[in-house]
């Protein structure tokens, strides 16, 4: 898995706690997870940690919002990332203001690829998953953006199925 464009990169960030695993458990699989993105290596700490798993509540929320899902709440930011805003020719990136912890340097990352992509009018088609016990981030590149799952032969039968046997139910 390489994160090559913005929406690469919060796509492999929003889907990396599913199931019984969870890249962003500990220091160690955090590290494992960010070379296989990136090829690059990282130091994982306690607090920037809790901000990077911050951030993939963020934009899972907001993937869900892109996809007509509305959560009771949606997580802010973290907002205890003090950051700098650095100039590369016409990119702009940030950066940690302070002491640069890996993990913090993973977040701002997420958030510059983030401000990005939401810039883009390609943004409503990053979506997650309607199936709340499923939720895997996708880019919907359906001909009308009407892509609802992430696999239709799973997510898109089980919510088929079930709207099917109430229906049923009513009818009886």
């Amino acid at each position: 898995m390489t994160a090559e464009t913005d929406e690469g990169l919060l796509i492999a960030l929003a889907n990396t706690g599913h199931e019984a695993s969870d890249e962003l458990a500990d220091p160690r699989s955090t590290r494992a997870w960010w070379a296989e993105v990136t090829g690059e290596p990282a130091q994982a700490e306690g607090d920037a940690l809790d901000r990077l798993r911050a951030m993939r509540t963020f934009i899972r929320q907001l993937a869900w919002g892109n996809n007509g899902v509305v959560t009771e709440q949606v997580a802010a930011p973290p907002t205890e990332l003090a950051l700098r805003a650095e100039f590369d020719g016409d990119q702009v990136s940030l950066r940690p203001a302070t002491a640069e912890a890996s993990t913090d340097l993973i977040s701002a990352a997420a958030l510059t690829a983030l401000i990005r992509a939401m810039a883009r009018p390609g943004w409503a088609r990053f979506k997650a998953c309607r199936a709340l016990d499923c939720g895997w981030v996708f880019v919907d590149t359906s001909r009308n953006g009407s892509r609802r799952w992430c696999d239709m032969g799973d997510c898109g039968n089980r919510a088929k199925g079930a709207a099917f046997r109430a229906r049923a139910r009513t009818a009886q």
